[in-house]
C-alpha cells in the first residue's frame, strides 16, 4: 500500500523531477515535532524547517491535513 502512495505521489510531483528514490528521501528527512505550550499545556503538532523541495512537496499534496486532529 505505501508502495501505491509513493507512486501516486510520484505522478503528482513529476513536475519536480524527483525519481521515487530521491521523493522518499525528501519525505523522509520532514520532522514533526509535539510541542506542549507551558502556559496553557495545550500540545500542538508542529512541522521543523524543511528544505524549498520539501516545503513545495508538503504544500503541493497539502500533506498539513494529516496533521488536523
Amino acid at each position: 500500500m505505501g508502495m501505491l502512495f509513493y507512486r501516486y505521489l510520484a505522478g503528482k510531483c513529476k513536475h519536480l523531477y524527483l525519481d521515487l528514490k530521491r521523493l522518499v528521501e525528501e519525505l523522509g528527512v520532514i520532522h514533526l515535532a509535539l510541542v506542549q505550550r507551558k502556559e496553557s499545556g495545550k500540545v500542538d503538532l508542529v512541522i521543523e524547517e524543511m528544505s524549498v523541495k520539501q516545503a513545495r512537496l508538503f504544500s503541493l499534496r497539502d500533506l498539513r491535513i494529516f496533521m488536523e486532529n
